[in-house]
């Protein structure tokens, strides 16, 4: 299937990604409509995009993406009890999350005058949709129901990079789009660029 990443995929997840694939081919990037109303349809296979969720104990979500386009990009999370990812941006690109299993807790924040602050909270149980604009800086983590969190994100374009919010070192890091939303520790080579103290998107990119 063209623009899936190099893995053996369920028909059920061909079947579903193939008409928005379609779409990517034609439009770059996709509008971001399209998603929103892709992630709440209830005609598709959710089952299979939990199926190949690839859990991270390492870190606040393992990553799986399946398509990486420059206009569309689509990735399973599947995350880690107890953690919570770090503040963050998606480098401009659109996004719409859908809660496959579980319940998410969803902050919103911002960051003005070196000031980062939580401006809104939330929890969106299984088959809830959460919409990401370009400028949002949000995080995310399992808010603890039986089952548990597992999303599926999808974008308008390709993450080349993702501006991070390390609020414990109160650094401001300009990651690899390849990197989740955490301090990348393991993986410094995946730092782009670092600034003291929290400064806007705006200002690091």
């Amino acid at each position: 299937m063209n623009g899936v990443k190099g893995m053996d995929l369920s028909q059920g997840i061909q079947e579903s990604l193939q008409g928005l694939l379609e779409v990517s081919s034609q439009a770059n990037p996709v509008e971001f409509s399209v998603l929103t109303q892709f992630l709440k349809g209830d005609n598709l296979d959710f089952g299979a995009f939990i199926g190949v969720a690839n859990p991270d104990s390492s870190n606040p979500y393992g990553r799986q993406v399946l398509v990486n386009t420059p206009a569309l990009e689509v990735m399973v999370a599947s995350w880690t009890r107890g953690m919570v990812c770090a503040p963050h941006d998606h480098g401009g690109s659109l996004g719409a999350v859908r809660v496959l299993q579980g319940r998410a807790r969803h902050w919103m924040w911002r960051c003005e005058d070196g000031q980062l602050s939580v401006t809104h909270e939330e929890t969106v149980e299984a088959g809830g949709v959460m919409s990401c604009g370009a400028n949002l800086i949000h995080s995310m983590g399992d808010d603890g129901a039986e089952l548990p969190l597992v999303t599926l994100h999808m974008y308008t374009a390709g993450i080349d990079h993702m501006v991070v919010y390390d609020v414990q070192g109160e650094r401001t890091l300009v990651v690899d789009g390849g990197c989740g939303a955490w301090v990348p520790t393991a993986e410094p080579q995946m730092i782009r660029h670092e600034g003291q103290g929290f400064l806007s998107p705006k200002a690091v990119r």
